[in-house]
């Protein structure tokens, strides 16, 4: 009877956690959909331009990294307050964060200010700095809303309301469409403006997700959080700690972002052919990562939340069902990626080449997806337990000794290549996946023994 008991909590847990991570891989899907959308023109545009345009997103998204992590720890933050039934304290939190957002977003923008006047000393072919510099400058006004938009995003993950993630970003796609089309190509009287124009409809984008989303948390299913019940000035003793327990979670992001930026240029001198499968296979495995991506983010907010409340059996519970969903997951998008690798290698290219090296590169990502599933799975576990330092030394050590040096050494000294650099991949983030459980039993035996003697 106990038995299913628990296999019935089970499966009510994994329906709670489906009802709120499946509008967070929407909205992690439709964002992918901008970049899409971007390269789509910029190739419109000519062969110049969709290089430029990639380089000028890489260095956007890297930096954009810095909003990313650095508002990270506003959910689990205010998980716990929720849990904790401290709705009072919900909306000062938010509002110290709104502060940060503001920081950060102008800190980024001045970043890629300063990179975009430097772009002529990266060495690049002489068509391309001006191009990206094009880009840039209508991109970088979008830096201080996309920060705020992570903020509202995660407030919207911490109570669990989820929906109007996906429907706000489903918005800022239909805009893109529009804004990208009507800006780049010149359409509707108005000038061609090319890259430029691409990158000031990301700025716009982001002006417009802001908007819809701070409109959303002003209404009545936000009310009892008090979001905007007042302005008041930063505080430090607020946002020390938030940042303590952010910027751990910025370098792990960073790690994890540089170590494939390595992995893209090891494999540009390798060859133009295995450069090209390889953007197709990692292209292909970042799609699939969408779907554990946004499990993570949900059990980041649940396990904060049974936390808060102090039950360490709902904390296990949650990790129980989110192991679970991620599997199956996994197991899907491992079925998928072998099943129709030269079928999606072929969107990408009709050279027969480069289709079949491609596909070789896709059952490497197929086996990719098992550990790297399991590895962001256990980093929003963590997060929800307050845990980011650890995994961030984790991370480090995993993607830059074992992955990055395994792959360099396989790949360059052994001389498998392209296979070899895979290698590395797939043996970092199992070394990352196996870490990651040992500090997560750790961490809850730590908690079941504090829970005991107190």
């Amino acid at each position: 009877m106990k038995s299913i008991v628990h296999s019935s909590a089970i499966k009510a847990d994994m329906k709670r956690t489906l009802r709120m991570g499946l509008p967070l891989i929407g909205a992690q899907l439709l964002q992918m959909g901008n970049g899409l959308v971007d390269a789509i023109i910029a190739g419109r545009l000519g062969g110049s331009e969709l290089a430029a345009g990639g380089i000028g997103a890489s260095l956007w998204f890297v930096t954009s990294l810095l909003c990313i992590g650095l508002m990270a720890g506003l959910s689990p933050t205010l998980s716990r307050l929720i849990g904790q039934s401290r709705r009072a304290f919900v909306g000062q939190i938010f509002r110290q964060g709104l502060w940060l957002a503001l920081t950060t977003g102008v800190l980024a923008l001045f970043l890629v200010l300063l990179i975009t006047f430097n772009i002529h000393r990266l060495g690049l072919a002489e068509e391309l700095p001006p191009l990206i510099k094009h880009y840039l400058v209508g991109a970088i006004w979008s830096l201080p809303f996309f920060a705020l938009v992570m903020a509202a995003r995660n407030v919207c993950e911490a109570t669990g309301l989820t929906r109007p993630v996906l429907v706000v970003t489903a918005l800022g796609l239909l805009v893109n469409i529009a804004a990208s089309s009507v800006l780049g190509f010149g359409l509707l009287g108005m000038p061609a403006l090319g890259l430029f124009g691409i990158g000031l409809a990301t700025s716009l984008v982001n002006l417009i997700m802001v908007l819809a989303l701070f409109s959303l948390l002003r209404g009545q299913r936000f009310s009892r959080f008090h979001l905007f019940a007042s302005i008041e000035r930063p505080d430090w003793s607020v946002l020390l700690p938030m940042l303590t327990f952010s910027v751990p979670i910025f370098l792990g992001l960073l790690f994890e972002a540089g170590l494939f930026v390595a992995t893209a240029v090891l494999m540009g001198r390798i060859g133009v052919v295995e450069s090209a499968a390889h953007q197709i296979a990692i292209g292909a495995s970042a799609f699939c990562y969408m779907l554990p991506l946004g499990m993570s983010f949900a059990l980041t907010s649940r396990v904060g939340r049974a936390m808060g409340r102090g039950s360490l059996s709902a904390v296990r519970l949650r990790i129980v069902s989110g192991a679970i969903l991620t599997t199956f997951m996994a197991v899907l998008t491992v079925l998928l990626l072998v099943i129709f690798r030269f079928s999606i290698a072929g969107v990408y290219t009709s050279d027969p080449v480069l289709i079949e090296f491609a596909a070789a590169l896709l059952v490497f990502g197929a086996i990719f997806q098992l550990s790297d599933g399991v590895q962001v799975m256990l980093i929003g576990v963590l997060r929800g337990l307050h845990d980011t330092r650890v995994p961030m030394l984790i991370n480090a050590f995993s993607y830059w000794v074992v992955a990055f040096g395994f792959g360099w050494w396989s790949g360059e000294i052994l001389g498998y290549g392209a296979y070899g650099l895979w290698i590395g991949l797939i043996v970092g983030l199992t070394t990352a996946s196996i870490l990651l459980a040992y500090r997560l039993s750790w961490k809850l035996n730590s908690m079941s023994k504090s829970m005991a003697g107190s």
